[in-house]
């Protein structure tokens, strides 16, 4: 009872020390540090909160209060399947894609230095041609090099300009917390874009069966059938039979699920894909698992993306409007390879009977990963890799 009391008593003594929270919202700022940001977008340290002689403003604080949080309130929808998209994830988002933005300048700084270092030195070289009085020859090939490598440093300068601009607009976005606008934006602007193909008389064409073809070319009977219908994949194994404890195992061979590279480092990986998903199915005893190979070309990967937490979720949305959620079995952090210079996640996602008929009714669209520092939605790239890899397995 004198414990109750004492906890009761020390309720009231907090209360009414401390000033009421009405309006202010919490946030964390780029330091990691808590922060109260108030209904004029003015911000405190939750740490000063409540302080008589909260301590004076810095230089930094005040040019911090000048740039004032934004606040807003507002309902953002949740992700097919009523997963529930929270600021916080959207604030792991931009984080994401500031360090994506950031590598994507370094890389690009890196070009221009390099170019800029190659024109020096075929200036150089063209310098002491001349002073030698080299042949016709020569000049005109060192000539021809000096441009190529002076072109080459203004590109490579340009693109550096273009990626710092965009990674500072990337850290602003974090900086001031204005990730919720951003998703909002986005996701408005994707709505526009597929109310123009609403209406869109799309119609097929027939006239290919009219094309010559050799003597040796037997057509089809029905080639619509064909094309809606394309022949099974012969179905392979990667292994089949017992595991070490004895329980009976079927391991399908991997298959290409998608590829994906972020418009920020496009212009430089050049023919790589940033992000290859590779996928197959598992039978271990009466239980059935997705395995998805996730490997990143680019080692700083795994500073952007994090990893992939025990029970997150990946969603397969159909082309038939269908979407299943799968949950992973356990965590992993990736694996980086030195002499391949691959980052490397391998995620195991449990499946029931239930998902496994949806999934083997239509193509597959997209999907969505789930990863630590929020989630990333990929194009499916073989529309036919769950009907394939089921019929296999059963």
């Amino acid at each position: 009872m004198t414990e109750k009391l004492y906890l009761l008593l020390f309720s009231l003594a907090f209360a009414v020390a401390t000033p009421p929270l009405l309006g202010q919202v919490m946030r964390t700022n780029e330091k990691g540090e808590t922060i109260i940001v108030f209904p004029d977008g003015t911000t405190q340290l939750f740490s000063e909160f409540g302080q008589d002689n909260p301590q004076p403003p810095t230089a930094q604080n005040a040019q911090a209060a000048e740039n004032k949080y934004p606040v807003l309130d507002v309902k953002i929808e949740p992700l097919e399947g009523s997963i529930p998209v929270t600021s916080e994830d959207l604030r792991r988002i931009s984080e994401r894609k500031s360090q994506l933005s950031k590598d994507a300048a370094r890389i690009a700084q890196e070009r221009a230095d390099e170019a800029a270092r190659q024109r020096n030195m075929v200036e150089e070289q063209y310098r002491q041609a001349a002073a030698a009085k080299a042949g016709a020859e020569t000049i005109n090939r060192l000539s021809a090099r000096l441009k190529a490598a002076r072109q080459t440093e203004r590109e490579t300068a340009n693109e550096a300009l273009l990626a710092a601009r965009e990674a500072n607009q990337a850290e602003e976005i974090v900086r001031r917390g204005n990730y919720v606008q951003e998703y909002q934006r986005n996701q408005q602007a994707k709505k526009q874009q597929a109310r123009q193909y609403e209406n869109l008389d799309l119609t097929s064409a027939n006239y290919f069966g009219n094309l010559l073809l050799d003597d040796n070319y037997l057509p089809f009977t029905h080639t619509e059938d064909v094309i809606l219908h394309p022949p099974a994949q012969a179905c392979e194994f990667a292994y089949e039979g017992k595991d070490d404890r004895g329980r009976f195992r079927r391991d399908l061979h991997k298959q290409l699920l998608f590829t994906h590279t972020d418009e920020r480092l496009r212009p430089f990986l050049k023919d790589k894909h940033y992000l290859t998903c590779e996928g197959y199915f598992t039978q271990l005893g009466g239980f059935r698992f997705l395995s998805l190979q996730f490997t990143f070309a680019y080692p700083n990967a795994r500073e952007a993306y994090g990893f992939i937490e025990k029970g997150s979720y990946l969603m397969v949305k159909l082309l038939n409007g269908q979407f299943i959620t799968l949950f992973s079995g356990k965590m992993d952090k990736g694996a980086f390879d030195t002499e391949t210079g691959l980052l490397t996640y391998l995620v195991h996602y449990p499946i029931d009977q239930s998902q496994i008929n949806i999934l083997k009714r239509s193509e597959a669209d997209t999907a969505i990963v789930a990863w630590s520092s929020g989630y990333e939605e990929y194009e499916v790239y073989d529309v036919g890799f769950f009907i394939n890899q089921i019929r296999c397995m059963e």
